[in-house]
């Protein structure tokens, strides 16, 4: 199975200065999210299972809870896109950072069956990130962001999400997501340290097999 989706993602910058103090006047930007993922509906299939006589398929059979749970458990892997922006004024002087992002990314998560064709998909989510393009506005001049080393280094980040989905056929699934992640980057004593919170909001299909 493959899902796209397509939102806004919601960023607020966290820099803490070398005196390790977080540094206020920064404001949270939206920019763009789209990504693609390969889908694993689930870590068996019960209606494949029961028809082998394979040593784990006959604890599954021997085992329903065990195997209802695995059924459940999901998992995607994929590629993002990323506009990671943040707006803001520090005395009186204006700036914007504008950030393009791409990597890979992965979840797991549990779904969880409701009435009428609808579910919910608990996710925790992982992703490698690195800029692809960035621009800083400051005092009416525009700086180079993909050669900075607060935005060049590879950008971890972790968190978790939702989906709310509704299966529209045998072929498609329509989903509404929520996710939020955070960079993973230390805070080293004596260093400045760049820290980024995206919030996504999107909306997708998945196509079923």
């Amino acid at each position: 199975q493959f899902k796209l989706n397509q939102g806004i993602a919601i960023t607020q910058f966290i820099y803490q200065n070398a005196q390790g103090q977080i540094v206020q006047g920064l404001k949270s930007g939206s920019g763009l999210a789209i990504s693609l993922a390969f889908h694993k509906s689930g870590l068996v299939d019960s209606a494949k299972y029961k028809l082998e006589q394979t040593p784990f398929a006959i604890y599954l059979g021997q085992n329903p809870t065990v195997a209802k749970m695995l059924s459940l458990i999901n998992y995607d892997l994929g590629i993002q896109f990323t506009q990671l922006n943040a707006v803001g004024d520090i005395q009186n002087n204006a700036f914007s950072y504008q950030t393009d992002y791409i990597g890979f990314q992965g979840k797991l998560g549990i779904r969880i069956p409701l009435p009428a064709k609808f579910s919910i998909n608990l996710q925790g989510i992982a992703s490698v990130n690195k800029i692809v393009h960035g621009n800083q506005l400051l005092i009416n001049r525009y700086i180079d962001l993909s050669d900075d080393a607060q935005f060049a280094q590879i950008k971890m980040m972790a968190g978790y999400g939702a989906e709310f989905e509704r299966r529209f056929s045998d072929k498609l699934i329509g989903f509404f997501a929520f996710q939020q992640t955070q960079t993973l980057n230390s805070n080293p004593v004596g260093q400045s340290t760049l820290n980024f919170k995206p919030a996504m909001f999107s909306v997708g299909i998945r196509l079923l097999n």
